[in-house]
């Protein structure tokens, strides 16, 4: 699993993103992303998300 931490420079960059995150899916890595914001003053809720993709990847 990849945690992937989006800066401002993401929003320019879309397309590069979806194909290095296909590329990665490709070889059974699961990622996941989040903005900025969302790491430095929403904490519980992507540790949340991180466990919910972990239970999930466990599973199968």
């Amino acid at each position: 699993m990849v945690v992937e931490v989006d800066g401002e420079i993401h929003k320019f960059q879309k397309q590069y993103d979806i194909n290095r995150t296909a590329e990665l899916e490709r070889f059974g890595i699961r990622v996941i992303r989040f903005e900025n914001e969302e790491v430095l003053f929403q904490v519980s809720k992507v540790l949340n998300r991180i466990i919910e993709v972990v239970k999930e990847i466990s599973k199968n």
